[in-house]
């Protein structure tokens, strides 16, 4: 396994998988939150909640936009007046003790000829982003972070937080975020402009966007393949954590089954590859080789297949199944055909709820669990994106797919 250098596999494809006995080695593995929409699908406002949005934004200043500005870029500088920009990033479900953690931030043309010497605050207070601003400014720790002026424009900056990151998770520090602060600030009207969170991206999630990301360096502890066939894209309909881009909530996917996610029948197939509609017998397959537990008709799961990967604590499941095609003990490689994605048991749909657990739990409090990559992306970051009308209402389906490098079928 060869290392993703930091700032290379930004615009390459994720990660490829690999087997379970190369997990020793460090990787680089992204999380980049999708933007939700300022309202929910019945047209009331999106909750402030960080589990349901991810990331929170924007930018405000000392004499003008004194109240936090919520658009496609995060400003900071300025002359007679002063921009910076806040930035808190859900961190639930992400790695545990990393060896690096980078914040990117994609720099944008801002107009000025001066950049300004970026630095970044630790946020000690509790802020929402509805009443953030100048006169209600988040009060920031000592001593901050600092980086020479960079003159990088339409490209990426980055910038390490390995050991506020680590504070977060381990619960020293309470998670605030971040604020970007222009430090060198004066009469040469220096200005940087930022992608933020709520710029347009492409739908297939192999190719990043310009919003912020986190690049996270660790060992991860599971490879696992996307459990559909490749050659293919695949709509993600419900996260980690159990909330979608319209804001509902599925409490199915929390809990002990919180590292869960829900794939659509919907697809974009590749030139020449099947094109799957809801009524095909689509593929469910094995993400990765081990042994395998079939159940039939239970009231919640519908028909579902557990398989148990060797010793190392970790089973995949596959719940929902039209019909299951392997009997309980049976050797399964990566990639092979468990059954078809169906629509028993507890469901409102076709679809394949896959879930992975660790020593029989789910929880987003699982260190095992938070290194796991799929396709070699966290788990975490398989999210979803709804577009929406004219009057800000997301739109059903969403439209974020994700490619399978798994066996093509």
């Amino acid at each position: 396994m060869k290392r993703c250098i930091i700032g290379v596999c930004l615009t390459a494809a994720a990660l490829p998988a690999e087997r379970l006995e190369t997990k020793a080695q460090v990787v680089t593995a992204w999380y980049q939150p999708t933007s939700y929409p300022a309202k929910k699908f019945d047209g009331s406002a999106m909750p402030e909640d960080i589990k349901v949005v991810h990331v929170w934004g924007g930018w405000f200043g000392n004499s003008f936009y004194k109240m936090l500005v919520q658009n496609s870029s995060l400003w900071i500088g300025g002359k007679g007046s002063t921009y910076t920009s806040p930035i808190k990033f859900d961190i639930t479900g992400l790695p545990v003790n990393p060896d690096l953690v980078n914040l990117y931030l994609h720099a944008l043309p801002s107009g000025s000829a001066n950049p300004s010497q970026v630095s970044l605050w630790r946020i000690n207070t509790t802020w929402l982003p509805s009443t953030t601003g100048w006169d209600k400014f988040p009060y920031v720790s000592y001593p901050g972070y600092y980086w020479p002026v960079s003159t990088v424009v339409n490209g990426w900056r980055w910038y390490t937080i390995t050991g506020w990151y680590n504070d977060w998770k381990s619960g020293t520090h309470s998670d605030n975020g971040i604020l970007i602060w222009p430090y060198n600030n004066d009469d040469k009207q220096r200005f940087d402009r930022f992608a933020s969170s709520r710029v347009s991206s492409p739908t297939d999630a192999t190719y990043f966007s310009t919003r912020p990301l986190l690049g996270i360096n660790f060992i991860p502890t599971l490879w696992l393949q996307m459990p559909l066939p490749g050659n293919h894209q695949w709509l993600v309909t419900t996260e980690v954590g159990g909330y979608d881009c319209t804001g509902e909530y599925d409490q199915a996917h929390d809990g002990l089954n919180y590292f869960s996610i829900d794939f659509s029948w919907r697809n974009v197939a590749d030139a020449g590859a099947t094109v799957y509609t809801e009524a095909s017998d689509i593929p469910v397959l094995a993400a990765e080789g081990g042994r395998v537990l079939a159940f039939l008709n239970d009231p919640n799961n519908g028909n579902y297949v557990v398989v148990t990967h060797g010793s190392t604590g970790f089973t995949t499941r596959y719940l929902h199944l039209k019909s299951i095609v392997v009997v309980s003990a049976t050797t399964v490689v990566q990639g092979d055909t468990l059954g078809y994605m169906g629509n028993t048991g507890l469901s409102d749909g076709v679809h394949l709820h896959f879930g992975i657990r660790y020593n029989n739990s789910g929880a987003a409090t699982v260190p095992e669990l938070t290194k796991v990559l799929l396709n070699g992306w966290l788990l975490k970051n398989f999210q979803t994106e709804c577009s929406v009308n004219e009057k800000g209402v997301p739109q059903d389906p969403p439209i974020r797919y994700y490619r399978s490098s798994s066996k093509a079928y």
